[in-house]
């Protein structure tokens, strides 16, 4: 029996699709899964962030283009490592031998030794057992760390100058000094003290940095200690307080003297654009910084030294400053 012309070409077609079908299965089965990646153009992100998982507090998390070769990410046992070895750092540096704590310190720099929190640690460290020299290459590692150092490089810069005796720059009065650096019978005293220039959102700012110092061997309570730092104008032809923005920070903490024996205090003040009736502004003049311990009078301070005259302070007394900005309490 004769079978329909049109029967025949949907059969032929349909063998040639099944054949097409087999054909296409079998390259995909050759060429495997990679064939699909290079069907459409590569995508690379911009750049990669490179971090340990989880990156511990102080972890510098660079920013690395696709093209470099990212860092290797620091390893679980690197992290419980370090965690064992800063509680083992924490009880020695509270015991009869703060000097053992030397060697878990070191083995936590070479795990991390951009770490700019462990290194202020070993040099304060180092300080504290008189090893100056050794001391200041572990704050110049600091230092070499640039902004990646963060609050740690202005302590390096401050810590540097103090281990190099290096006071004549400092600003204020010249009174005798004991063996410590202090007036004799204080218990506290500035021992470093410099004012920086810079500017916040086109103001003009005064950055004041003071190292305080208490005498060691001489245990010293926050709530007993008062620090009044006071910024002065030209308003007028008279020299005034400022009424201008007062902003204060401690720089490490908590603030108890201990160990070295210092902390370091920064009082910024924004020099005014204006005067307080819309005229001309006020014109900088000077700074006073007076420091009390159990309400005695330790040292005063001041650039120039003409302040000390103009507004004298009290010896017995605290200075009432009902107008002046409260400095950070101390716990």
């Amino acid at each position: 029996m004769k079978v329909p012309a049109g029967t025949t070409f949907v059969v032929a077609a349909s063998l040639l699709g099944v054949a097409a079908v087999a054909q296409l299965v079998a390259v995909l089965i050759y060429f495997g899964p990679g064939f699909a990646q290079t069907a459409g153009p590569a995508v690379v992100p911009a750049a990669l962030e490179v971090a340990a998982t989880p990156p511990p507090p102080t972890a510098v998390i660079s920013t690395v283009t696709a093209e470099s070769t990212p860092a290797p990410a620091e390893s679980g046992s690197d992290q419980e490592r370090l965690a064992e070895l800063m509680k083992e750092v924490e009880k020695l540096e509270g015991g009869t031998a703060p000097g053992d704590a030397l060697v878990p310190l070191e083995e936590a720099v070479a795990l991390q030794p951009r770490n700019p929190e462990i290194l202020s640690r070993l040099a304060s460290l180092q300080e504290r057992l008189g090893q100056a020299e050794l001391a200041q290459e572990t704050w110049k590692s600091v230092l070499d760390l640039g902004p990646d150092a963060g609050r740690f490089l202005d302590v390096a810069e401050i810590r540097l100058r103090l281990l190099r005796q290096d006071h004549a720059s400092s600003a204020g009065s010249l009174e005798l000094r004991d063996q410590v650096g202090l007036q004799p019978g204080s218990t506290l005293g500035v021992v470093d003290l410099k004012l920086n220039d810079s500017s916040d959102g086109g103001n003009a700012i005064k950055d004041l940095r003071l190292a305080v110092k208490a005498r060691p061997g001489e245990p010293v309570d926050g709530s007993d200690v008062r620090i009044n730092v006071t910024f002065y104008e030209m308003l007028d032809g008279e020299i005034v307080p400022t009424m201008s923005r007062v902003q204060s920070m401690w720089f490490t903490s908590p603030v108890d003297w201990k160990n070295e024996g210092i902390e370091i205090l920064e009082v910024k003040y924004e020099v005014p654009r204006i005067g307080p009736d819309g005229g001309p502004p006020p014109r900088y003049y000077g700074y006073m910084v007076n420091i009390y311990h159990r309400g005695q009078l330790q040292e005063t301070r001041a650039d120039p030294v003409d302040l000390q005259e103009l507004f004298p302070p009290p010896l017995n007394e605290l200075p009432d400053f009902e107008d002046q900005p409260e400095l950070p309490s101390l716990p």
